[in-house]
């Protein structure tokens, strides 16, 4: 089963980037591994709800024309009682492994549903779970059901799509946090703390320790958020999330001890969340944003490039070579979490005028 296809989309996506791209690969090429006739992957969350309907297959554009439709049909799916669907496992499953012949295809949900998305059979992985989200590619097939091997296959690029979906989150949360150091406007030093999924609040940095020498009692090792607090956080990362996997940070007012402080929250896929305050007291200095974050002569090459001028141009108006001023650019690009010289100069004019990003 598994032949020269099925390693060109692992390769494919090996090399994806983002939620979007292995979402795409995953609707438009997995059906192609086992001759399945049509794919959709669900954001849901308990109930299940759906949420949204994500990919650009043509089912799944068809789902979203009709997405109040499928909405309503699916807390109706015949496996529900018989599955999690917000927690299924690491492997996927089928229709036919719980229903008869005959049976999925007669059931009010598959009826219910377009005529483009109704099957005989259909098989669903998990993708990503982050804080009760749970992303599920469902794969169908018209007439007839999934064999073991094809069963395989599935699960085989199931895997791989999981593993790289881990990565693209574990590098946005490092993306995303040196983002806000280098951007943020803030040149102060920052305290560093965790939420863990219990509630529990650790310091991770020293100047975190310091403060919390002063805010928590001598053999108070953590401090687990009371209820108020703890649906604060869950409130602000209810609109922090990008996609199923990526999201960035978001305002929310907490007292950890030392009274009421305005924190970012940046969540984790696997339900923690990331905590950052300036140190209390340090003086911010937002108009020296810049200087923070690039060095004079990376400075002296975005004023230029801002200007409209090529690195070629900027080059010789600075009297260095080329291959310099694209090296620093490089350095650029990655202090400022961008890609290309648009979003840096954007970038740069905003830390210019100091603007938080």
């Amino acid at each position: 089963m598994l032949g020269k296809s099925y390693f060109s989309l692992v390769q494919a996506l090996h090399e994806s980037r983002s939620f979007d791209e292995v979402a795409h690969l995953l609707s438009n090429n997995l059906p192609v591994q086992f001759d399945g006739d049509h794919a959709t992957i669900g954001l849901i969350a308990g109930g299940p709800k759906l949420l949204e309907i994500l990919g650009d297959s043509p089912s799944s554009e068809v789902g979203r024309a009709e997405f109040d439709l499928v909405a309503a049909m699916m807390p109706k799916h015949p496996l529900i009682g018989m599955v999690d669907f917000g927690n299924p496992g690491n492997l996927g499953f089928a229709a036919s492994d719980h229903l008869e012949p005959g049976e999925y295809r007669d059931s009010e949900f598959n009826l219910g549903l377009p005529e483009a998305m109704q099957a005989d059979d259909s098989v669903v992985g998990r993708l990503s779970t982050c804080w009760g989200r749970t992303a599920l590619i469902f794969v169908c097939r018209e007439k007839g059901i999934f064999s073991q091997d094809e069963r395989e296959a599935f699960d085989a690029v199931l895997f791989t799509a999981r593993a790289v979906l881990e990565r693209i989150a574990s590098q946005s949360v490092e993306a995303r946090f040196r983002e806000y150091l280098l951007t943020s406007g803030a040149v102060a030093p920052v305290c560093l703390f965790s939420v863990r999924p219990s509630r529990e609040v650790l310091a991770m940095n020293y100047l975190a320790i310091s403060q919390t020498e002063q805010w928590w009692g001598q053999d108070e090792a953590f401090r687990e958020l009371d209820d108020v607090d703890y649906s604060k956080i869950c409130h602000a990362l209810d609109e922090a999330w990008e996609d199923p996997i990526v999201a960035g940070f978001k305002p929310v007012e907490l007292d950890l001890g030392g009274g009421p402080m305005h924190f970012q929250a940046l969540p984790k896929q696997d339900g923690e969340v990331i905590l950052v305050i300036p140190l209390p007291g340090a003086e911010q200095r937002s108009d020296a944003a810049v200087n923070a974050v690039l060095t004079k002569r990376q400075r002296e090459i975005m004023e230029w490039i801002a200007e409209g001028k090529t690195s070629a141009e900027a080059a010789i108006i600075l009297e260095i070579s080329p291959r310099t001023v694209e090296k620093h650019l490089e350095a650029v690009f990655q202090r400022l979490g961008v890609e290309n010289r648009i979003a840096a100069v954007r970038r740069f004019l905003d830390l210019k005028q100091g603007q938080t990003i």
